[in-house]
C-alpha cells in the first residue's frame, strides 16, 4: 500500500508541475465537438510590459561628420536634459504606451507611426474618443535639429519638452490631466526601475515624463539616405538628382512677402529645415496658423517621398500634388512658394527621393516595445 501512494503521489506532482509551468499563451488550444462540428478555441495573453533589451539601445550615435556639424549648430537640447540610453528607453515605452490616454486605446505613436516616418496618413488624426485632431500629425523626424526648439505647426511650444505633454492633456487627443498622467504612470510595476535607470531616482511626476518623452523624440534623426551616401563620398547623384539638387539650392521664388527664396533657405541641407526661416502660408479659413498671421510653421522634408497628408491641415497629398499644385492649367489650388515649372518636377523630385532613410522605418530602437 505504501508503494502505491508514493506512486500516486509522484504523478500528482509531475502533472502538476506540467500545469504550472506553462505560460498562458502556450496552454493547449481547446476543443468541443458540437452537432458533428469541432470548433478549436486558443487561449491566449498579451503581456502589459515592455520587452526591452539587456543592455539598452545606443541612441547616441555617431553621425557623419557634416550632419554632426549641423547639429552643432543647431541643437536644441537643453542642458538640464541630454539625451541618455536609459533615458531614451523610457521614453520609448512612454510613447508607446496607451496607458497615456483616458481610455486606454491611444499612444503618441499611434499618431507618430513608425512605418510612416512618425506621422499619419490620415489628413486628421482619431483620438482616444474618435474625434479628430485640429491639425495634421507633424512627422517627428530630426525635431533635435530646429534650433528654436518651438513645436507644432503653429510654434505655440516653447520646447520638445512642453510639446510632449500636450497632447496627452489634449481633450480629443489622449484626454487626461497631469495629476492622472501621474497617477497612471505610478500604478504600472515596471516603471519605476525605468525612472531609476534614466534619472537616478524611482520618482515618477510630469516633469521627468516629459524629459523621457522629449529624449526619445530628439533621437529619431535620419542620417542613412542616399543623400547621406552621396555627401560622405559613398555615392554619387544621377544627372538627373543632380539637376534636382542645383535647382532645389539656387533657384529663386517668391517667399514670404516678396523675399525671393531658395527652397533650400527654408528647407535648409544636410537635415532639410531651419527655425530661422519665414514660415509659409496656406490659405485656410479655418486655421490662422502662428498667432493669426495665416503662416505656418515648415517641417524637415527628410523622408518627405513617402509621406502623405502634407501641410497643416493634410490637405495635399505627396510632394508632385506639392510641386505642381500651382502650375498653370493643372486646376488645382496654389500652394505660396512651393510649386516649380513642369520642366524641373521630375529632378526636383528624384532629388527628394534620395532625402529618404528607410531604415528609421524599422530601427528596433524606435519600435513599440509592447508588441508580442
Amino acid at each position: 500500500m505504501k508503494k502505491w501512494i508514493i506512486l500516486f503521489s509522484i504523478s500528482i506532482s509531475i502533472v502538476l508541475f506540467q500545469f504550472c509551468s506553462k505560460k498562458a499563451s502556450d496552454i493547449a488550444p481547446s476543443t468541443t465537438n458540437s452537432g458533428g462540428t469541432t470548433t478549436t478555441t486558443t487561449t491566449t495573453t498579451t503581456s502589459t510590459s515592455p520587452l526591452l533589451p539587456t543592455t539598452p539601445y545606443n541612441y547616441q550615435p555617431a553621425y557623419p561628420s557634416f550632419i554632426q556639424t549641423s547639429l552643432s549648430a543647431n541643437d536644441n537640447t537643453p542642458t538640464n536634459n541630454p539625451i541618455t540610453n536609459d533615458g531614451a528607453t523610457l521614453g520609448r515605452v512612454l510613447f508607446y504606451d496607451t496607458q497615456l490616454s483616458a481610455n486606454n486605446t491611444v499612444s503618441c505613436g499611434s499618431c507618430h507611426q513608425q512605418k510612416l516616418s512618425f506621422e499619419d496618413t490620415l489628413p486628421l488624426s482619431k483620438g482616444f474618443a474618435g474625434g479628430f485632431t485640429a491639425r495634421n500629425t507633424m512627422a517627428i523626424l530630426n525635431i533635435r535639429f530646429f534650433k528654436s526648439g518651438k513645436m507644432f505647426w503653429d510654434l505655440r511650444a516653447p520646447s520638445v519638452e512642453e510639446q510632449a505633454l500636450q497632447p496627452i492633456q489634449n481633450h480629443t487627443e489622449m484626454g487626461l490631466t497631469l495629476s492622472l498622467l501621474e497617477s497612471k504612470v505610478k500604478a504600472e510595476s515596471f516603471y519605476p526601475a525605468l525612472f531609476q535607470k534614466a534619472f537616478g531616482s524611482t520618482t515618477i511626476d510630469s516633469v521627468l515624463i516629459a524629459k523621457a518623452l522629449a529624449q526619445f523624440e530628439r533621437s529619431i534623426v535620419t542620417y542613412q539616405s542616399r543623400y547621406d551616401s552621396v555627401k560622405q563620398g559613398l555615392a554619387n547623384f544621377t544627372s538627373q538628382e543632380a539637376a534636382g539638387e542645383t535647382f532645389f539650392i539656387t533657384s529663386q521664388n517668391a517667399g514670404a512677402g516678396t523675399v525671393p527664396l531658395s527652397c533650400s533657405s527654408c528647407h535648409t541641407p544636410p537635415m532639410f529645415l531651419n527655425s530661422g526661416a519665414p514660415p509659409f502660408g496656406l490659405a485656410d479659413a479655418t486655421d490662422s496658423g502662428i498667432n493669426g498671421t495665416g503662416f505656418f510653421k515648415s517641417g524637415s522634408l527628410r523622408n518627405i517621398a513617402i509621406r502623405k497628408a502634407l501641410f497643416h491641415n493634410g490637405s495635399v497629398h505627396d510632394i508632385k500634388t506639392m510641386l505642381t499644385s500651382g502650375t498653370a492649367g493643372t486646376g488645382s489650388k496654389p500652394i505660396p512658394a512651393h510649386s516649380i515649372s513642369a520642366a524641373n518636377v521630375q529632378n526636383v523630385l528624384a532629388f527628394l527621393n534620395t532625402l529618404t532613410d528607410n531604415t528609421i522605418l524599422t530601427d528596433p530602437k524606435f519600435s513599440n516595445p509592447f508588441k508580442q
